[in-house]
């Protein structure tokens, strides 16, 4: 399954209508952004994580996809998401986006 983040030509910064819910895993994000070099870094946090999950992408004609780590399931609220330029000395984010995890329940495990 894909969330998809739309960055319209001009624009750094979006909030994304999804249905992801809490407990939710094995979640992609597929990143749509035409001035995007061919490698970043994606970085991920909530807002009870002291340091961001980052993940390489790569990205082909304007598109990229990317795991969404389970961790940011772990409590609702919001993910922030960087797209990182790296560089070998530097780093510069480029794009970021919100995408809002609603609360639900946790799940137990199922039984054989």
């Amino acid at each position: 399954m894909y969330v998809t983040i739309i960055f319209p030509k001009g624009s750094d910064n979006v909030t994304v209508a999804s249905r992801l819910y809490q407990w939710d895993y094995g979640q992609q994000l597929r990143i749509e952004a035409s001035d995007l070099p061919p490698i970043v870094e994606v970085h991920f946090a909530t807002e009870d994580m002291e340091e961001v999950i980052a993940r390489v992408c790569e990205i082909v004609n304007g598109v990229g996809t990317v795991s969404i780590p389970d961790k940011c399931f772990e409590q609702p609220g919001t993910v922030r998401i960087w797209i990182v330029e790296v560089g070998e000395t530097s780093g510069r984010t480029l794009k970021s986006a919100k995408i809002r995890i609603t609360s639900r329940a946790r799940p137990k495990p199922s039984t054989p």
